[in-house]
């Protein structure tokens, strides 16, 4: 039986791909959980619009990113944290850490963008990664005290 995917399929295929599969796991398994559907004509061309839809709201949220991205990665973004007399942190930096950060200089980031490669535990400088598919930057932040 031919269907279209509708999300990726572990050793079927990937989303939107038209796939030949055996009738009793497309029709026991894949449609009943909404993960294919039957490639029918019209279906067919509902999908195709659906992915040319995809692709381009795709490439509009990459160039929106990679302006923000560029914005933020000019200068080290401060983040105000507890820091003790030593230089340690009473809490680790996480993603909504850095997104509060960029809200403040006028810049909306997700937190899924963002991808911190250790625990940032300490005062200073460091960096962390924006990624958004297959596009990266690096943006340097500063640990400060909040005091």
């Amino acid at each position: 039986m031919k269907v279209i995917l509708l999300r990726d399929v572990a050793k079927i295929g990937r989303r939107f791909e038209v796939v030949n599969i055996p009738d009793g796991y497309a029709l026991n398994s894949l449609i009943p959980k909404k993960d294919a559907e039957p490639a029918t004509p019209a279906n067919l061309k509902r999908i195709e619009k659906q992915k040319t839809k995809t692709a381009s709201n795709r490439e509009a949220d990459l160039a929106d990113f990679k302006i923000k991205a560029e914005k933020l990665c000019a200068k080290p973004l401060e983040i105000p944290a507890e820091i003790n007399e030593i230089g340690h942190l009473f809490q680790s930096i996480h993603a909504s850490d850095i997104v509060m950060a960029a809200k403040n200089c006028d810049i909306t980031l997700s937190e899924n963008t963002i991808v911190i490669d250790k625990p940032i535990k300490e005062a200073g400088e460091h960096s962390v990664t924006l990624k958004l598919h297959d596009t990266t930057y690096k943006l340097p932040i500063v640990v400060v005290n909040n005091k």
